[in-house]
C-alpha cells in the first residue's frame, strides 16, 4: 500500500474512495493491520512534536492529538478506526487516570486496543469509555451501544462492562457480545467462549445474576426486569463486527431495521408494501445499493433514493421502498 495514501488517510484528508480502499487493504491482511498500526505511531509521534507548545496553551480543549500524545509516550491504548469511521476522544485527569471515550457513527465499526491487551470491536452508534490503565483490582469500562470484547485474561483483575441499563458483565478473560444502546430497553450479551456473570436488577428492583455457558444469549428486559436465555451460534449476533448482514428468512421490516442501522439509513415505507415477505442471504462487505438490489430482484418491492442519491453528507440516507 502506498505510504502517502496511508498518510492521508491518517490524517484525515483521503477521499471516501480512498479511505473504502485502505479499509480493505487493512481487513485483508493481519500483517497490513500491523504496518498501519506502526505508521500510525509515527504520525502520532510527530504530531506530538508538532503541537506540544500548543496544548500547553490550551489545557481546557482536549482533541485526539493531546490523547495521541499519550498513547504514544506510554503505550497505553491503540486505536484503528476502518472505513469511514472517525473517533472523538474526551480526556481527563482525575487521580493520574485519564478517561478516554471513543464513539462510532452509524455505518461504521472500530476496533481499540485496551491497556490490558483486550480487544474490543465498537459497533456503529456506540460509545465505549475507558482508562488509560487500569486499577489494581478491576478493569471497568462503560458502554453506551454494541461491543464484541476479546478479553485478556487475568485472574487477579475482574474485567466490568458497565452498562446505563443498572447491568453489568462481569468476566476473567472471555470472549462475548454485549448490544447495550441506552435508548432501548433490552441488553443483549451473547458468550462465545469463557464463562460471563451478567447482574441485574429484577421487577423488584432486587440485584440478581445469571451465569452464562459458550453459546448462550441472554436478553435482559430493563423495564420489567425479565430475563430469557437462548441458545445460538452467535454468528448472526457477531456478523456486524466481520462486515456481514446475514438473513435467514428475515421479514422485509426486519431486514429494512437491519440495514437502517448498518448503513445510517432511513426508510419510507409504502403502505401497499406487503409485510409476509422474508428474505435470506449473506453479504460480505457489500454495500447499500448492492443488498436493496437483492431485495428488489427477490420481491415485488423498488426502491429510490429521496435525498440526494444517497450522497446527503452527515444526513442520513433516506430510501423510498415501494411496489
Amino acid at each position: 500500500m502506498n505510504k502517502e495514501l496511508l498518510l492521508k488517510y491518517i490524517s484525515g484528508k483521503a477521499s471516501q474512495q480512498e479511505k473504502e480502499e485502505v479499509a480493505t487493504w487493512i481487513d485483508a491482511d493481519a500483517a497490513n493491520l500491523k504496518e498501519f498500526i506502526s505508521l500510525r505511531k509515527s504520525y502520532d509521534a510527530f504530531l506530538w512534536q508538532d503541537t506540544e507548545s500548543l496544548s500547553r496553551k490550551t489545557k481546557k480543549t482536549f482533541s485526539l492529538r493531546p490523547v495521541a500524545r499519550w498513547v504514544w509516550q506510554i503505550a497505553a491504548v491503540f486505536v484503528v478506526a476502518f472505513g469511514l469511521s472517525y473517533i472523538m476522544i474526551q480526556a481527563f485527569q482525575k487521580e493520574n487516570v485519564e478517561m478516554q471515550t471513543v464513539y462510532v457513527p452509524a455505518g461504521q465499526r472500530t476496533l481499540v486496543t485496551l491497556a490490558d491487551g483486550t480487544t474490543v470491536w465498537v459497533n456503529g452508534k456506540s460509545t465505549l469509555t475507558f482508562p488509560n490503565r487500569f486499577s489494581s483490582r478491576t478493569r471497568k469500562v462503560e458502554l453506551d451501544g454494541e461491543a464484541y470484547f476479546d478479553v485478556r485474561k487475568d485472574p487477579e483483575k475482574q474485567f466490568i462492562v458497565s452498562t446505563a441499563h443498572q447491568s453489568a458483565i462481569k468476566v476473567l478473560g472471555t470472549k462475548f457480545n454485549v448490544k447495550a444502546y441506552k435508548e432501548a430497553d433490552e441488553v443483549i450479551t451473547t458468550l462465545v467462549e469463557g464463562k460471563v456473570n451478567f447482574e441485574f436488577n429484577n421487577a423488584g428492583q432486587q440485584p440478581q445474576y445469571i451465569i452464562m455457558a459458550p453459546g448462550q444469549k441472554l436478553v435482559y428486559n430493563s423495564q420489567n426486569g425479565k430475563t430469557q436465555l437462548y441458545t445460538t451460534s452467535g454468528e448472526r449476533e457477531l456478523s456486524w463486527k466481520d462486515g456481514k448482514i446475514i438473513f435467514r428468512q428475515t421479514s422485509l421490516r426486519d431486514a429494512l431495521d437491519i440495514l437502517a442501522d448498518r448503513y445510517n439509513a432511513e426508510f419510507v415505507i409504502q403502505e401497499n408494501v406487503p409485510h409476509d415477505d422474508s428474505f435470506s442471504g449473506t453479504f460480505t462487505n457489500r454495500n447499500l445499493e448492492q443488498v436493496l438490489n437483492f431485495i428488489s430482484v427477490s420481491s415485488k418491492v423498488h426502491w429510490r433514493y429521496l435525498n440526494n442519491n444517497g450522497t446527503a453528507g452527515k444526513e442520513k440516507i433516506k430510501i423510498e421502498i415501494f411496489i
